[in-house]
Protein backbone atom coordinates (compact mmCIF):
# COMPACT_ATOMS: atom_id res chain seq x y z
CA UNK A 1 0.00 0.00 0.00
CA UNK A 2 1.58 3.20 -1.01
CA UNK A 3 0.74 5.71 1.79
CA UNK A 4 1.83 8.68 0.74
CA UNK A 5 -0.99 8.63 -2.31
CA UNK A 6 -4.15 8.07 -0.72
CA UNK A 7 -5.67 10.57 -2.58
CA UNK A 8 -4.42 8.92 -5.94
CA UNK A 9 -6.15 5.70 -4.33
CA UNK A 10 -9.51 7.39 -3.72
CA UNK A 11 -9.62 8.22 -7.38
CA UNK A 12 -8.89 5.25 -8.77
CA UNK A 13 -11.68 3.61 -6.63
CA UNK A 14 -14.86 3.49 -9.05
CA UNK A 15 -17.15 4.16 -6.97
CA UNK A 16 -15.27 6.62 -3.96
CA UNK A 17 -14.37 8.41 -6.78
CA UNK A 18 -18.26 8.88 -7.89
CA UNK A 19 -18.95 10.61 -4.67
CA UNK A 20 -15.97 12.50 -4.66
CA UNK A 21 -16.39 14.37 -7.85
CA UNK A 22 -20.06 14.35 -6.58
CA UNK A 23 -19.11 16.15 -3.57
CA UNK A 24 -17.01 18.54 -5.82
CA UNK A 25 -20.02 19.27 -8.12
CA UNK A 26 -21.77 19.93 -5.50
CA UNK A 27 -19.86 23.24 -4.54
CA UNK A 28 -20.30 24.39 -8.73
CA UNK A 29 -23.45 26.12 -8.43
CA UNK A 30 -22.26 28.32 -5.39
CA UNK A 31 -18.86 28.76 -7.21
CA UNK A 32 -20.21 30.01 -10.02
CA UNK A 33 -22.01 32.82 -8.23
CA UNK A 34 -18.36 33.58 -6.60
CA UNK A 35 -15.39 36.27 -7.26
CA UNK A 36 -13.23 34.13 -8.45
CA UNK A 37 -9.89 35.63 -6.56
CA UNK A 38 -11.90 34.99 -3.30
CA UNK A 39 -9.02 33.32 -0.87
CA UNK A 40 -9.50 29.42 -0.63
CA UNK A 41 -10.50 29.06 3.03
CA UNK A 42 -9.74 25.69 4.50
CA UNK A 43 -11.39 25.89 8.10
CA UNK A 44 -10.20 24.08 11.23
CA UNK A 45 -13.23 21.51 11.18
CA UNK A 46 -12.22 21.07 7.60
CA UNK A 47 -8.71 20.32 8.29
CA UNK A 48 -9.44 17.48 10.88
CA UNK A 49 -11.92 16.25 8.41
CA UNK A 50 -9.55 16.13 5.80
CA UNK A 51 -6.55 14.52 8.19
CA UNK A 52 -8.93 12.19 9.85
CA UNK A 53 -9.69 10.54 6.10
CA UNK A 54 -6.27 10.42 5.57
CA UNK A 55 -5.08 8.51 8.35
CA UNK A 56 -8.36 6.29 7.69
CA UNK A 57 -7.16 5.63 4.52
CA UNK A 58 -3.28 5.18 5.03
CA UNK A 59 -3.64 3.39 8.91
CA UNK A 60 -1.46 5.72 10.45
CA UNK A 61 -1.30 9.15 12.54
CA UNK A 62 -0.48 12.12 10.38
CA UNK A 63 2.56 14.13 11.76
CA UNK A 64 3.11 18.03 10.92
CA UNK A 65 5.05 17.38 7.88
CA UNK A 66 1.63 14.54 6.50
CA UNK A 67 -0.62 17.48 7.71
CA UNK A 68 1.25 20.10 5.56
CA UNK A 69 1.17 17.93 2.65
CA UNK A 70 -2.58 17.27 3.28
CA UNK A 71 -3.28 20.99 3.55
CA UNK A 72 -0.89 22.05 0.01
CA UNK A 73 -2.90 18.76 -1.65
CA UNK A 74 -6.19 20.58 -0.70
CA UNK A 75 -4.94 23.85 -2.18
CA UNK A 76 -3.53 22.49 -4.95
CA UNK A 77 -7.08 20.45 -5.88
CA UNK A 78 -9.21 23.57 -5.04
CA UNK A 79 -7.26 25.87 -7.48
CA UNK A 80 -7.21 23.55 -10.50
CA UNK A 81 -10.88 23.31 -9.53
CA UNK A 82 -11.91 26.89 -9.83
CA UNK A 83 -9.67 26.95 -12.69
CA UNK A 84 -11.63 24.09 -14.06
CA UNK A 85 -15.10 25.93 -13.34
CA UNK A 86 -13.15 29.48 -15.01
CA UNK A 87 -12.83 27.22 -18.38
CA UNK A 88 -16.25 25.79 -18.23
CA UNK A 89 -14.25 22.23 -18.64
CA UNK A 90 -17.86 20.90 -17.17
CA UNK A 91 -19.62 21.93 -20.09
CA UNK A 92 -17.28 19.75 -23.03
CA UNK A 93 -17.83 16.60 -20.48
CA UNK A 94 -20.88 14.60 -20.96
CA UNK A 95 -20.46 12.60 -17.64
CA UNK A 96 -19.90 15.61 -15.97
CA UNK A 97 -23.19 17.32 -17.15
CA UNK A 98 -24.91 14.28 -16.58
CA UNK A 99 -23.81 13.55 -13.12
CA UNK A 100 -24.39 17.65 -12.64
CA UNK A 101 -28.12 17.38 -13.65
CA UNK A 102 -28.52 14.27 -11.01
CA UNK A 103 -27.72 16.61 -8.34
CA UNK A 104 -29.32 19.46 -9.20
CA UNK A 105 -32.56 16.67 -9.92
CA UNK A 106 -31.56 15.55 -6.04
CA UNK A 107 -31.96 19.00 -5.10
CA UNK A 108 -35.41 19.59 -6.46
CA UNK A 109 -37.02 16.67 -5.17
CA UNK A 110 -35.05 15.95 -1.99
CA UNK A 111 -35.95 13.21 0.27
CA UNK A 112 -39.22 11.72 -1.06
CA UNK A 113 -41.91 10.81 1.47
CA UNK A 114 -42.43 7.17 2.20
CA UNK A 115 -45.44 5.65 0.48
CA UNK A 116 -48.39 4.38 2.99
CA UNK A 117 -49.70 1.07 1.69
CA UNK A 118 -52.75 2.70 0.32
CA UNK A 119 -50.57 4.94 -1.70
CA UNK A 120 -49.04 2.07 -3.24
CA UNK A 121 -52.35 0.09 -3.94
CA UNK A 122 -53.45 2.73 -5.69
CA UNK A 123 -50.36 3.64 -7.91
CA UNK A 124 -50.53 -0.40 -8.25
CA UNK A 125 -54.35 -0.30 -9.62
CA UNK A 126 -53.67 3.02 -11.61
CA UNK A 127 -50.91 1.49 -13.81
CA UNK A 128 -51.45 -2.52 -13.97
CA UNK A 129 -50.35 -2.19 -17.45
CA UNK A 130 -46.73 -2.17 -16.55
CA UNK A 131 -47.00 -5.10 -13.97
CA UNK A 132 -47.68 -7.80 -16.11
CA UNK A 133 -45.74 -10.75 -17.08
CA UNK A 134 -43.94 -11.02 -19.82
CA UNK A 135 -45.70 -13.35 -22.82
CA UNK A 136 -43.76 -16.62 -23.24
CA UNK A 137 -43.14 -19.30 -26.16
CA UNK A 138 -41.95 -22.99 -25.40
CA UNK A 139 -40.52 -24.12 -28.68
CA UNK A 140 -37.72 -26.53 -30.43
CA UNK A 141 -35.52 -26.08 -33.53
CA UNK A 142 -33.38 -27.59 -35.92
CA UNK A 143 -31.00 -26.02 -37.83
CA UNK A 144 -29.58 -26.42 -41.26
CA UNK A 145 -25.94 -24.36 -42.34
CA UNK A 146 -26.67 -24.90 -45.82
CA UNK A 147 -30.40 -24.28 -47.90
CA UNK A 148 -32.40 -27.44 -48.02
CA UNK A 149 -32.60 -29.09 -51.14
CA UNK A 150 -36.00 -30.28 -50.17
CA UNK A 151 -37.54 -28.27 -47.69
CA UNK A 152 -40.93 -29.85 -47.17
CA UNK A 153 -39.46 -33.36 -47.28
CA UNK A 154 -37.29 -32.36 -44.30
CA UNK A 155 -40.19 -30.95 -42.39
CA UNK A 156 -42.35 -33.89 -43.13
CA UNK A 157 -39.81 -35.85 -41.46
CA UNK A 158 -39.08 -33.89 -38.31
CA UNK A 159 -43.15 -34.43 -37.70
CA UNK A 160 -42.49 -37.73 -38.24
CA UNK A 161 -39.97 -37.90 -35.66
CA UNK A 162 -37.05 -38.16 -37.60
CA UNK A 163 -33.74 -36.35 -36.48
CA UNK A 164 -32.12 -33.86 -38.92
CA UNK A 165 -29.97 -31.02 -38.07
CA UNK A 166 -27.70 -33.11 -35.83
CA UNK A 167 -25.21 -29.93 -35.11
CA UNK A 168 -26.44 -28.20 -31.76
CA UNK A 169 -27.34 -23.96 -32.79
CA UNK A 170 -25.31 -21.94 -30.70
CA UNK A 171 -28.75 -20.81 -29.57
CA UNK A 172 -29.50 -24.27 -28.54
CA UNK A 173 -32.03 -27.02 -29.53
CA UNK A 174 -35.02 -26.70 -27.21
CA UNK A 175 -36.86 -23.59 -25.28
CA UNK A 176 -39.01 -24.10 -22.05
CA UNK A 177 -41.49 -20.98 -21.61
CA UNK A 178 -38.74 -18.19 -22.93
CA UNK A 179 -40.02 -14.67 -22.60
CA UNK A 180 -40.43 -13.20 -25.68
CA UNK A 181 -37.54 -10.62 -25.14
CA UNK A 182 -35.02 -13.45 -24.68
CA UNK A 183 -36.37 -14.90 -27.59
CA UNK A 184 -35.84 -11.44 -29.58
CA UNK A 185 -32.54 -11.25 -28.20
CA UNK A 186 -31.51 -14.87 -29.34
CA UNK A 187 -32.72 -14.75 -32.45
CA UNK A 188 -34.17 -11.63 -33.41
CA UNK A 189 -37.24 -9.51 -34.50
CA UNK A 190 -38.20 -11.16 -37.86
CA UNK A 191 -38.04 -14.65 -36.09
CA UNK A 192 -39.54 -13.51 -32.81
CA UNK A 193 -42.77 -12.63 -35.29
CA UNK A 194 -42.66 -15.95 -37.01
CA UNK A 195 -42.32 -18.14 -33.84
CA UNK A 196 -45.34 -15.97 -32.45
CA UNK A 197 -47.45 -16.84 -35.52
CA UNK A 198 -47.10 -20.73 -35.89
CA UNK A 199 -49.68 -23.40 -35.31
CA UNK A 200 -48.72 -25.27 -32.26
CA UNK A 201 -47.46 -29.10 -31.86
CA UNK A 202 -46.29 -29.27 -35.94
CA UNK A 203 -42.89 -28.60 -37.04
CA UNK A 204 -42.70 -26.10 -39.61
CA UNK A 205 -40.13 -24.24 -41.60
CA UNK A 206 -37.59 -23.52 -42.89
CA UNK A 207 -37.01 -19.75 -42.29
CA UNK A 208 -33.43 -18.06 -43.62
CA UNK A 209 -31.40 -16.36 -40.43
CA UNK A 210 -27.81 -15.05 -40.83
CA UNK A 211 -26.85 -19.11 -38.76
CA UNK A 212 -28.86 -20.68 -41.07
CA UNK A 213 -31.74 -22.35 -42.36
CA UNK A 214 -34.41 -22.90 -39.16
CA UNK A 215 -37.23 -25.83 -38.58
CA UNK A 216 -39.62 -24.68 -35.53
CA UNK A 217 -42.50 -26.29 -33.65
CA UNK A 218 -43.84 -24.45 -30.92
CA UNK A 219 -45.35 -26.38 -28.32
CA UNK A 220 -47.06 -23.79 -26.02
CA UNK A 221 -47.74 -20.19 -26.00
CA UNK A 222 -48.42 -18.32 -22.52
CA UNK A 223 -49.74 -14.81 -22.88
CA UNK A 224 -49.08 -12.44 -20.27
CA UNK A 225 -50.82 -12.33 -17.17
CA UNK A 226 -51.09 -9.69 -14.15
CA UNK A 227 -49.18 -9.65 -11.75
CA UNK A 228 -50.19 -10.10 -7.66
CA UNK A 229 -49.75 -6.87 -5.96
CA UNK A 230 -47.41 -8.52 -3.25
CA UNK A 231 -45.67 -10.00 -5.89
CA UNK A 232 -44.10 -6.79 -7.56
CA UNK A 233 -44.32 -4.60 -4.38
CA UNK A 234 -41.17 -3.43 -4.45
CA UNK A 235 -41.23 -2.65 -7.85
CA UNK A 236 -44.52 -0.59 -7.62
CA UNK A 237 -42.39 1.42 -4.70
CA UNK A 238 -39.81 1.97 -7.07
CA UNK A 239 -41.69 3.29 -9.76
CA UNK A 240 -43.69 5.21 -7.28
CA UNK A 241 -40.60 7.07 -6.18
CA UNK A 242 -39.80 7.33 -9.86
CA UNK A 243 -43.17 8.94 -10.53
CA UNK A 244 -43.04 11.45 -7.29
CA UNK A 245 -39.41 12.78 -8.55
CA UNK A 246 -40.04 13.01 -12.62
CA UNK A 247 -43.54 15.34 -11.26
CA UNK A 248 -41.17 17.27 -8.53
CA UNK A 249 -38.74 18.10 -11.84
CA UNK A 250 -41.42 18.93 -14.15
CA UNK A 251 -43.25 21.10 -11.97
CA UNK A 252 -39.79 23.10 -11.27
CA UNK A 253 -38.50 23.37 -15.27
CA UNK A 254 -41.89 24.19 -15.72
CA UNK A 255 -42.37 26.98 -13.34
CA UNK A 256 -38.55 28.72 -15.64
CA UNK A 257 -39.91 28.23 -18.98
CA UNK A 258 -40.20 31.95 -19.00
CA UNK A 259 -36.28 32.13 -18.01
CA UNK A 260 -34.85 29.57 -20.47
CA UNK A 261 -37.07 30.42 -23.60
CA UNK A 262 -36.16 27.29 -25.42
CA UNK A 263 -35.23 27.63 -29.59
CA UNK A 264 -35.44 24.81 -31.99
CA UNK A 265 -33.99 24.61 -35.43
CA UNK A 266 -36.49 22.55 -38.13
CA UNK A 267 -35.07 19.14 -38.37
Amino acid sequence: MNERDPWGRLLRDPVLGFFALGALLFVVFGMLQKDKTAPVVLSSGAQALLVSEWEMLTGRSADADDVQRIVDDYYQREVLFREGLSRELYQSDPSIRELVIELMQQQVTGEIPEPSGKDLVNFYTDNMDRYYSEATISFSQRLLRDAPQTPEQLREQLNQGDVIGDDVPWQGKDFPDYGVSMIRGLFGQSLLDVLEQLPVQDWQGPYPSPDGWHYFRVERRQQPVLLAFERVRDQVLADYQAAAVSASVAEFVDARRGQYPLETSPL
